[in-house]
């Protein structure tokens, strides 16, 4: 790829970031974080390549100039490749400004898909969406990889542990799930939890931790991260089965050969993950002794391999030389 080439993102830090800086050098597509008043003057070159998140350029997730930036530069970049990280809010309740916003959210991605040469998606339900709009140019749905390292070998030795993993707004909804029922589950079955990610900031939750003895490790280096996920048994999630494949969280979960342990109310079978095959569905299967962590890892892993961060490279590049030559086709036959 051209030195010119970029890859455009939210501002701020967050998983869209940490995926797409793995791309961005495989791409030859370094990171840019995008704004309203971005200036834009100087951008031309061999790939466009948008992380599309809604709520990740505008807090209420309807960055409407997102769209005019994008149509105004590409007619100066040979391709332009989208990211799709999300569509629009699944749930909301009418309360809630998404309720009302979801209309516009989707008319956002779909006009953002009207300008894609080639595009990729973690979802098989967002990438069906896509596809109803999508004009007939190379795309593929993949769910998301491990931004904190991946295992060659998941047989490693573990530790009777459970890491509760991510934000400090994704672990929160582990402690929360059920009253507290990660704390109980891990006494019954002789767990220590391991807490990894930025700090907790609610006083009440803090002193809950250290009541329950949880092992507070704070925000690590990737690879301080990766070490500790390789000799856990368990790691904790509380995420829609039907969202999980777009989860960094899970998908860390997965590269490491541990066992997940999903929290949600529905475990319908979404992405090719099924319950109690790729993760144990909550906490009463750990009880239960229904579940083989070992076994549960292995096959986590093996669901993982077809999208792990080098597939994923691989992927996203083939994708880009298919809609270039796709375009050229085009070209030559006007």
């Amino acid at each position: 790829m051209a030195a010119s080439s970029i890859s455009l993102i939210p501002p701020g830090t967050g998983g869209v970031r940490d995926y797409a800086s793995v791309l961005s050098d495989s791409l030859g597509a370094p990171l840019l974080e995008l704004a309203p008043h971005t200036d834009t003057t100087g951008f031309s070159g061999e790939l466009l390549f948008l992380h599309f998140s809604g709520y990740g350029f505008q807090k209420r997730g309807v960055p409407t100039w997102l769209v005019d930036t994008v149509r105004q530069v590409r007619p100066r970049f040979d391709k332009v490749g989208i990211v799709f990280h999300e569509l629009y809010a699944p749930y909301g309740a009418p309360w809630n400004s998404a309720f009302w916003l979801k209309g516009l959210q989707k008319r956002i991605a779909r006009e953002l898909l009207t300008l894609a040469d080639f595009w990729i998606t973690s979802r098989e339900e967002s990438g069906r969406w896509l596809g109803q709009y999508s004009r007939p140019v190379p795309h593929k749905v993949m769910p998301v990889f491990s931004t904190v390292g991946e295992l060659e070998s998941v047989d490693t030795p573990r530790k009777n542990t459970l890491v509760v993993f991510g934000s400090s707004g994704v672990r929160t909804n582990v402690y929360e799930w059920a009253n507290g029922e990660v704390f109980r589950c891990a006494k019954r079955n002789g767990l220590q939890i391991h807490d990894i990610g930025p700090r907790i900031q609610d006083p009440v939750l803090q002193t809950r931790l250290a009541e329950e003895e949880v092992i507070v490790r704070g925000k690590l280096p990737a690879e301080e991260v990766s070490a500790a996920l390789a000799e856990a048994s368990y790691g904790a999630l509380a995420y829609p089965a039907d969202y999980v494949a777009k989860s960094s969280v899970f998908a860390a979960y997965c590269a490491h050969g541990l066992c997940p342990v999903l929290l949600t109310r529905d475990y319908g079978s979404y992405d090719g993950l099924v319950a109690n095959q790729h993760y144990a569905a909550g906490f009463g299967q750990l009880d239960a002794k229904a579940v083989q962590p070992a076994l549960i890892g292995r096959a986590a892993r093996a669901w993982y391999e077809p999208h792990r961060v080098c597939a994923t490279q691989a992927a996203v590049k083939a994708l880009a030389s298919e809609a270039r030559a796709t375009k050229e086709v085009g070209e030559a036959s006007r």
